[in-house]
């Protein structure tokens, strides 16, 4: 049996990749119910990877974003690697999908099979599991460069018209949205089509490296080198071998995100596709002269460093390198994105427009420009950020030291909800045995039950002796909805 819309998930792919970490949060704070899939390892489990995004909302944003309910699983696998007990749960629970996982590699990696495996196996993955919980209701992340090398105007209605492809990344987006706008047990396909996404507009914050950001990562070994190359202006173009006149489509991730949160959240709005894309492309010239001034600053950063550690000048630099050396240089490991730095062509996006004509794509001046790319160069263009250490211990790990490990399979009889928020959280209902918390269970009840909400650091605190109920309460700290006293009764249980 479908779930409610009101009580339902969405279950999301991709959760920790830039969009999709951006969707959990928006998705969240629009009211929905979210699940996540999530590959974990034997350095991090899973549980582990989510609460990291969390983490970063908070450290970089102030943001507290509810747990997810995690679901460990593997895309590349039948089923997703998931259990009978966890696919049953996703059948109970689960209303749509929005499949947001990628592999954003442009050239076939034998090793792995990537970009194929994890965008059309994973495609194929992914919509077997909805055939099988029953879901019919799919949001299919693709992309606005399906296009391949057409020129002119694309239109959100075309798809295979017979293009050229570019690399192995655009083929391999052709053939996964194609198949899940084929799926017949799909009732309604939704396609979301980003341009190129690039960091958060406000904080600048980007967990991946690839694409705009590659030229300046390309750079960063050889800076020394530019402490005595000369860097004209229009350098970085020659070496490109553009004009500057060229344009690039890029779109924040924060804006993409809150168009498909809305979309999403609009069953109106499904069965369309949608080019997320700016009309307001930015052009190449404006991008090279962001890189170079950037490729200046750093260099120059660099210099104040080592005079500082009392490098004398003349060794400051590891070679001499000319221009035509370090062009021949950049462009050894450009080779693979030269088409991505082709001009684009026009993206129609009336649907888009028609959707959410209040929420046009921010255009990217050179302020917001330099704001993205300082935040690569701060972080050494890798996240998370070095020195972060993992929580001891987390009001998760402490809730199932109470009750044991939670349980996918539904509970009977009387129960409440409890939502943890922010890393080390979760979503759960407590099943009750004598008005007493017997046993865990993974998910929230129905809405008229009664669920306490709290943070994650606020249920570690109170369930190791540190804080009471009472005080959590006046501070505003839990509040429980609807309102009654069984659910802080329960927690005054757990507590004792």
């Amino acid at each position: 049996m479908s779930p409610s819309s009101i009580d339902a998930y969405t279950l999301l792919t991709g959760a920790t990749g830039l969009l999709g970490r951006a969707l959990v949060r928006d998705l969240a704070a629009a009211g929905r119910r979210v699940a996540v899939v999530v590959r974990g390892s034997a350095a991090a489990p899973a549980a582990d990877r989510v609460d990291e995004l969390l983490d970063d909302w908070w450290q970089v944003a102030g943001a507290s974003v509810p747990c997810p309910v995690v679901l460990g699983g593997d895309l590349s696998v039948d089923g997703l690697g998931l259990s009978a007990e966890q696919t049953a749960w996703i059948a109970r629970h689960v209303r749509d999908v929005v499949h947001s996982a990628a592999s954003l590699s442009f050239q076939l990696r034998p090793a792995d099979g990537e970009p194929y495996t994890s965008n059309v196996t994973g495609t194929r993955n992914v919509l077997a599991l909805c055939r099988k919980a029953g879901i019919r209701r799919l949001h299919h992340v693709s992309s606005a460069y399906v296009c391949g090398l057409r020129r002119g105007t694309i239109l959100e209605g075309e798809l295979d018209v017979g293009q050229e492809s570019g690399n192995d990344y655009e083929r391999s987006k052709i053939v996964s949205e194609g198949e899940a706008t084929a799926a017949e047990w799909i009732d309604v396909c939704t396609v979301h089509r980003p341009s190129i996404i690039v960091g958060d507009l406000v904080h600048g914050f980007t967990n991946t490296f690839h694409g705009f950001y590659k030229p300046l990562r390309i750079v960063q070994p050889f800076v020394e080198a530019f402490l005595t190359a000369s860097m004209e202006p229009g350098s970085l173009l020659d070496v490109l071998g553009m004009n500057g006149a060229e344009r690039k489509n890029l779109v924040p991730v924060d804006w993409v995100s809150a168009v498909m949160t809305r979309i999403i959240r609009d069953e109106s709005l499904h069965g369309r596709t949608y080019h997320l894309t700016s009309d307001v492309p930015t052009d190449v010239g404006t991008l090279c002269k962001v890189f170079e001034s950037l490729v200046v600053e750093m260099a120059a950063t660099r210099r104040a460093r080592l005079a500082d550690e009392g490098v004398p000048e003349r060794a400051q630099a590891v070679s001499r390198l000319g221009p035509e050396t370090l062009g021949r240089l950049f462009l050894d490991q450009m080779h693979v994105y030269r088409a991505y730095w082709r001009d684009d062509p026009s993206f129609d996006a009336t649907n888009t427009r028609r959707a959410v004509p209040d929420l046009p794509a921010p255009p990217l001046d050179e302020a917001s420009l330099r704001r993205l790319c300082r935040f690569a160069i701060a972080n050494d263009f890798r996240w998370p950020p070095a020195g972060r250490t993992p929580r001891s211990v987390s009001g998760r790990a402490l809730l199932e030291r109470h009750l044991g490990a939670a349980r996918w399979t539904p509970p009977t009889g009387a129960a409440v909800g409890l939502a943890a928020i922010g890393g080390g959280g979760g979503q759960w209902t407590i099943a009750l045995d004598g008005g007493r918390p017997s046993s865990l269970h993974v998910g929230l009840p129905a809405h008229d039950v009664p669920t306490a909400w709290l943070g994650a650091d606020a249920l570690r605190d109170l369930l190791g002796g540190h804080t009471s109920v009472a005080a959590l309460s006046a501070a505003g700290r839990l509040v429980s909805e609807p309102a009654g006293a069984v659910v802080r009764e329960v927690l005054e249980t757990l507590a004792r």
